[in-house]
């Protein structure tokens, strides 16, 4: 929770402020009576260069704050989100506290404060008031202009908000009430983008290069991560892994973000699809940050992609064919080491009594992929300092489908074109990964899913623009690694050489549980399917840890996209969230 108090509001380093002593200044002793015992602020300071401003500036923003009609979470996730958009630190800073008393949450925060994910937000987060709110509030504020859908449907909800308080109220009377309201809040976003902008220009509290806090702790690192560490794998082949008792002090940098919300909360790793980066779960973060849930959340982007490094070209070992920079046994070893260094780290509570955090482990696609062959890795040992309970793979499979290594060689030719080097090469980044992009995006959400490409409102077309600029940017040669790591890898149950030469002693392993999930519509079925008997056949094995398999209806390949609200209904239910209110 942020808190004024937290920072240090200075003299602004661009004007030096005015504060005329009690009796001499009319205007100053106005500020003081409504300002109370914090007398005059930094920002009326700078605002009692233009004494006459100032005396107005106290005037309007007295009567947003003090004599308006709307509800304080409305006002004040309307200002928030100003801030948020502006960079307006001291804005958030002063207003958050005013906006947890009127009820926002954690979850709700963190959607306010999120600027680089698209609106809509995930159903169920918001009341539909507050989410045709926030909608108005971007729209004004980056726009001016407000579409008249965006328009209506915030007049809309507020004759619902009146006609919910006072079932009798007439329809002359709801309607009057309903403007009244409405202008209200136009005049609250207004105000508020007034405020922000002379807090940033003129330094109000030498605090304008200061990023907009988030409502929980949020960090983001690079964190230096073994290359090519030796797995625990005695006779392993190249196709899975570099040779057994390869070692190496070549590192890369994963580029991570965690956020917390309790020392002692148990913590979700979550591992980001092929063509994708860290981002691509923020449409259901806040579900799982929000106070009900009681979860931390440790987020990053897979070796070559988003700002995480591809490591560089190993010299092979004696014998060794096999030099990839990316292997799904590799970045199952990149999750265990985040786990390690991060989280095991972490492991201290506020009274300094160390404790041993739960931890689940979620990947989508290739990110599932690598949640399976962790279980298969070091499902068999325990992780110091924490306990890894569960496996969530979504969309994907135990080894390469047949046909699909010749599916992934034609889209890194899609994607690299004529030229012979994927690294760097301008024709892959201006042309051909865009290319590879508008093909990718259909297979991702078919016709049917959540998602519907080339239709639907614009939001939604804001969501589809936002991950083609993903995978579009997605660094070529990350996606050539990854491509060949899918067109070639088996983390099935035995005779797979993975189990085989290194059989998880479930006896011995924290893991108890493995969810299984896939969109309905993914490859018209088919991932579900296959999905599916996998977990049968894992139950036949008469293996003790209890597998699942659950389908999310009306998704494609990202359930967490297209349909967030039903992904996190599974996932929390799973988690033991029984958070309610999440329709499926």
């Amino acid at each position: 929770m942020v808190k004024p108090t937290d920072y240090e509001i200075g003299p602004s380093r661009i004007v030096s402020g005015r504060y005329p002593p009690p009796g001499t200044n009319t205007h100053a002793d106005a500020i003081r009576e409504r300002r109370g015992a914090r007398g005059i602020t930094a920002l009326d300071a700078n605002l009692l260069h233009f004494p006459s401003m100032a005396g107005g500036y106290n005037t309007l923003l007295g009567a947003i704050r003090d004599k308006g009609s709307l509800s304080v979470d409305i006002r004040e996730l309307m200002i928030l989100r100003v801030a948020a958009l502006n960079n307006a630190a001291l804005e958030w800073i002063y207003h958050e506290a005013v906006g947890r008393k009127g009820g926002l949450t954690d979850g709700q925060l963190y959607i306010i404060r999120d600027v680089a994910t698209p609106l809509p937000p995930m159903g169920g987060i918001f009341t539909p008031l507050q989410a045709a709110a926030l909608a108005f509030t971007d729209a004004s504020t980056k726009d001016v202009s407000v579409p008249k859908q965006t328009s209506a449907e915030l007049m809309n909800q507020l004759r619902c908000s009146l006609k919910e308080a006072d079932a009798a109220m007439g329809e002359e009377e709801l309607k009057a009430k309903a403007e009244d309201l409405y202008v209200e809040a136009t005049m609250v976003v207004a105000a508020y983008n007034m405020v922000s902008r002379f807090l940033v220009a003129t330094d109000v509290g030498g605090l304008s290069d200061l990023e907009v806090p988030w409502p929980v702790n949020v960090e983001e690192r690079f964190i230096p991560t073994p290359s090519y560490p030796s797995l625990p794998l005695p006779n392993s082949n190249s196709t899975h892994s570099p040779a057994s008792g390869t070692s190496t002090t070549q590192t890369h940098n994963l580029h991570i973000r965690t956020i917390t919300t309790s020392p002692t909360a148990p913590w979700l790793v979550f591992a980001n699809s092929l063509l994708t980066d860290k981002r691509m779960w923020n449409v259901v973060l806040p579900f799982f940050v929000d106070g009900g849930t009681g979860y931390n959340i440790l987020l990053h982007s897979q070796r070559g992609h988003g700002l995480s490094e591809l490591p560089s070209q190993r010299p092979p070992s004696e014998g060794e064919e096999d030099q990839r920079r990316t292997t799904i046994p590799l970045l199952a070893a990149d999750i265990h080491h985040l786990i390690s260094t991060i989280i095991g780290r972490r492991a201290q509570s506020e009274d300094g009594q160390t404790h041993t955090p739960e931890v689940h482990i979620i990947g989508v696609s290739q990110g599932g992929a690598a949640a399976l062959a962790y279980y298969a890795l070091y499902g068999s040992s325990v992780t110091e300092g924490v306990k890894v309970k569960s496996i969530v793979a979504c969309d994907t499979a135990p080894r390469t489908p047949p046909g699909n290594k010749e599916a992934w060689e034609d889209r890194i030719s899609l994607a690299l074109g004529s030229t012979v080097e994927a690294e760097g090469d301008v024709y892959a980044r201006t042309i051909g990964m865009p290319k590879l992009a508008k093909v990718t995006l259909p297979r991702w959400f078919p016709p049917g899913s959540g998602l519907p490409l080339g239709g639907g409102s614009a939001f939604l077309k804001a969501r589809e623009a936002w991950l083609g600029d993903m995978v579009s940017h997605t660094p070529v040669a990350g996606f050539v690694a990854g491509a060949g790591a899918l067109g070639s890898y088996d983390i099935a149950l035995p005779p797979s050489p993975l189990h085989a030469e290194a059989p998880v002693k479930e006896s011995e392993t924290d893991v108890t549980r493995v969810l299984l999930i896939a969109g309905s519509l993914d490859g018209g079925g088919k991932v579900g399917k296959g999905l599916k008997d996998f977990a049968k056949r894992w139950t036949e094995e008469g293996r003790q840890v209890v597998v699942e398999y659950v389908e999310v209806e009306g998704a494609g390949h990202l359930p967490m996209v297209d349909m967030p609200e039903r992904f996190c209904k599974v996932l929390g239910a799973w988690l033991g969230v029984g958070k309610g209110g999440l329709g499926v």
